[in-house]
């Protein structure tokens, strides 16, 4: 093994978990280091190398980056991705031309146009842009769009203003695209056929999507090493017998002819896929494969799968903070695992049995498919929060199908209906040949939604439980029988208690004193959730927009799953506002069981009005309005308190509420009597039903919010703005901060920190946020491409 080669590829891979990255100031020490280390230590080589390397390659991007979000920028760009339309709105990625950083990384833009004229990929154009920080909204559970905007290059967002056409000089692939994908779009499989073929997702609806995912064959639709591998080994067998069936020589030149026309197809096959990074690996490995061949030089599997890990992170270092990237190479290594040790074809009489050799080609197959279902369920619910329970029974009906069909009739169906394009015909005959060779599989997706636990999602700590118990099983089964055998065997059932304690408290549940108040990052938006001993309480649900688009599906539901949140008792809409409300119709489908509490008229709920209840040991006190009122100053305001700690929540209230909840609280009730009771000192009173130690600022920390005698009644020790990253109300606005500081009270803003959690312990008060305890990976912590190098 290459030790330059792993130890390079070793430290890449470790760098998912870096807090930073170095300075550039630091860039010719690894270089000199890595020269020094070459020949002595080549593990250590590698790794100076990878540091360098990653550390030159986002200095590279951060070139692009931009210096003021405030202002108007000009920037030429290359449509490379149309993402999606919703409404009159589109999202689109551009590549940034800078001909003057034409050697340096490709640097990438998101970008936002409403009513945009007919657009193709391709295209050059002079956009007029406001620029946007590449920040993203980040909670557990949730979808991590800016470590996959890293993976991509893309080192901002922005709206575009205005934009003037450069250029319309499609390439070879997107005229292509432009051409087929209207063609296949009124077939009943057409946006699989097109993904086929072109690698192009644009005609695959969310819903197919979601079909695809909890059916677990995904991979099927995505060009990677399966596509390439069948179409390099039907290339390769069709090319020699006809070699060897019109021009037999007794040379190796049938040989090289056929090699040489399959790389080609494999890497034209490549292009038209757009060079993912799953193509990228499985291209490098079929090439170096048949390189090998020709040279006639030994490697073992597991040095071409190695090589091909070093290529790709040498032409793309960022490439290991995308899912595909896992799933591509894990997949390959127990592929290549199953091989290895799987039983040979038996040999009898000099020839190999026909019957045994397709009993052990049968038992490969399974093999390989049930390993993958696990290793791969377990890497898929890490990275997106669940796993599909069918996966292995349809995996096992849909890869040979396509592998022996559906692969080879798409490409040949495409290459006559290329043909024919270029003669002037239309020959579309074979490509609805494979549309209907596509039927059973589309029968396949839409049986999935009936069947039972279709998609399972796990929690963190299920998750954490399942992983320990696999990697047990890994131990028990493969620990050598030597002296220390019984003492690995010790381990490995060490390692199954977690699983067994998850299942204990399943059936058993303990009671617990600890409760936690979970405030998430939606944006300009509020949504909390309030946990304790596994159930759920909701204040407001954050923003929707359009029939697409909803904070409640994006962030709070996957939230709830990694937490295991099954349960959710109350649901609290603080008032009708888009940014608290917009999410309420996908909760309240989900749970259907939960008690709303609201004012706004839509909403089958209960109305705001002042009273106590006891949730799992917590009391509850709503404490306004005293009558529905339409807009901020109508926002339901709870308390939640445990006897010892204590939580108030404010929705929207603006500066008249305040006032009022000043006067009219201490005619609610006392912490020990019921509501209604008239207090002894309504002063004490009322700042004994006011104070608490954590507050959700008002209104976001607009200035119409927070007054000082407000701040002084609550008088809280740690203060929360839920407000986006820069957004266009400019929240929280600072003489707002300023008044909590003035205070000494401790201050986070979402948009910032992302998810904030506060845990409640019997004499002690844990805060966590996202970006700075739950997940603090230098991906996670910059908001400006820039960042990256410049770490706090």
């Amino acid at each position: 093994m290459n030790g330059f080669i792993f130890g390079f590829s070793a430290t890449l891979l470790s760098t998912m978990l870096w807090p930073s990255l170095p300075p550039v100031g630091l860039l010719p020490y690894f270089l000199l280091g890595t020269v020094i280390l070459w020949q002595k230590s080549p593990l250590c080589g590698g790794g100076l190398f990878a540091v360098f390397w990653l550390t030159l390659f986002c200095f590279g991007l951060s070139k692009h980056d931009f210096t003021d979000l405030s202002q108007p920028i000009q920037i030429k760009g290359e449509i490379i991705t149309l993402v999606n339309q919703n409404s009159d709105w589109l999202s689109l990625d551009i590549a940034i031309i800078r001909p003057n950083l034409a050697l340096g990384p490709k640097a990438k833009l998101r970008l936002t146009w409403k009513t945009p004229p007919a657009l193709q990929v391709g295209q050059i154009w002079s956009f007029t842009l406001m620029p946007k920080s590449m920040s993203n909204v980040l909670n557990q559970g949730g979808y991590n769009e800016q470590k996959q905007l890293v993976s991509q290059h893309i080192i901002g967002k922005g709206r575009v203003l205005k934009a003037e056409l450069v250029s319309d000089n499609a390439s070879l692939r997107n005229q292509l695209v432009a051409s087929l994908a209207p063609l296949l779009a009124p077939m009943a499989q057409g946006d699989i056929l097109l993904a086929l073929i072109l690698g192009d997702n644009r005609l695959i609806s969310k819903e197919r999507w979601q079909l695809l995912r909890q059916t677990g064959t995904g991979h099927l639709v995505s060009i990677s090493g399966l596509h390439l591998s069948v179409l390099t080994v039907w290339i390769y067998t069709c090319s020699l017998w006809l070699c060897n069936r019109f021009a037999l020589v007794a040379s190796r030149r049938n040989l090289i002819v056929a090699l040489i026309l399959s790389a080609c197809s494999a890497i034209f096959y490549a292009y038209l896929a757009g060079f993912g990074v799953a193509t990228q690996r499985a291209l490098i490995m079929i090439v170096l494969l048949m390189l090998l061949s020709l040279l006639r030089r030994f490697s073992s599997a597991w040095e071409r799968l190695l090589f091909a890990l070093f290529v790709v992170l040498l032409i793309d270092p960022l490439s290991c903070l995308s899912a595909g990237f896992w799933l591509s190479f894990c997949a390959l290594a127990i592929i290549l695992y199953t091989l290895e040790v799987a039983p040979k074809v038996p040999v009898k009489g000099g020839e190999p049995s026909m019957v045994m050799g397709l009993k052990v080609s049968l038992l490969q197959f399974w093999s390989v498919q049930w390993r993958l279902t696990l290793v791969l369920g377990v890497i898929q619910a890490i990275l997106f929060g669940g796993m599909s329970v069918h996966s292995l029974w349809m995996n096992m009906l849909a890869v040979p199908w396509f592998s022996m069909v559906v692969i080879p009739l798409a490409m040949v169906g495409f290459g006559c209906w290329w043909l024919g394009s270029v003669l002037g015909f239309s020959w579309l005959g074979i490509l609805q040949l494979s549309d209907l060779a596509l039927a059973p599989y589309g029968q396949l997706l839409q049986l999935s939604t009936h069947l039972p636990a279709h998609w399972q999602a796990t929690s963190a700590s299920e998750l954490a439980a399942g992983i320990c118990a696999l990697l047990a099983g890994v131990l028990w089964c493969f620990i050598p029988k030597t002296r220390q055998y019984r003492l690995w065997h010790l381990v490995s059932s060490v390692l199954w208690m977690p699983l067994l304690w998850t299942l204990v408290l399943k059936i058993l549940p303990i009671a617990s004193p600890a409760w936690a108040v979970h405030v998430l990052d939606v944006g300009q938006g509020l949504a909390v959730v309030i946990e304790k001993e596994g159930r759920g309480m909701l204040y407001d649900t954050g923003a929707a927009f359009g029939d697409e688009f909803s904070y409640s599906q994006r962030v709070i539901l996957p939230f709830l799953n990694a937490k295991g949140i099954q349960y959710i008792d109350y649901v609290f809409i603080s008032h009708s506002d888009n940014d608290h409300a917009g999410g309420a119709q996908v909760l309240a489908r989900t749970y259907p069981k939960a008690e709303w509490i609201s004012d706004v008229p839509h909403l089958a709920a209960k109305g705001c009005r002042p009273q106590q209840f006891v949730w799992q040991s917590l009391t509850v006190t709503i404490l306004f309005p005293k009558q529905p009122t339409d807009g901020n100053n109508g926002s339901c305001v709870v308390r939640i308190d445990d006897g010892e700690h204590s939580l108030l929540l404010t929705g929207d209230i603006e500066k008249a509420a305040e006032a009022a909840l000043l006067l009219e609280i201490p005619l609610l009730a006392t912490p020990s009597s019921p509501l209604g009771a008239q207090p002894q000192s309504h002063t004490d009173i009322g700042a004994s039903l006011l104070t608490s130690q954590v507050l959700l600022a008002p209104h976001h920390g607009s200035k119409t919010s927070s007054t000082g005698a407000f701040i002084d009644a609550v008088a809280p020790e740690l203060v929360i703005f839920a407000a986006g990253l820069a957004n266009r109300f400019g929240f929280p606005k600072a003489e707002v901060i300023e008044r909590y500081q003035q205070r000494q009270i401790e201050h986070l803003i979402t948009g910032y920190e992302g998810q904030i959690s506060v845990v409640f312990t019997p004499g002690q008060r844990k805060v966590k946020s996202y970006r700075r305890d739950l997940a603090p990976f230098w991906y996670n912590r910059v908001f400006r491409f820039g960042d990256l190098l410049n770490p706090e």
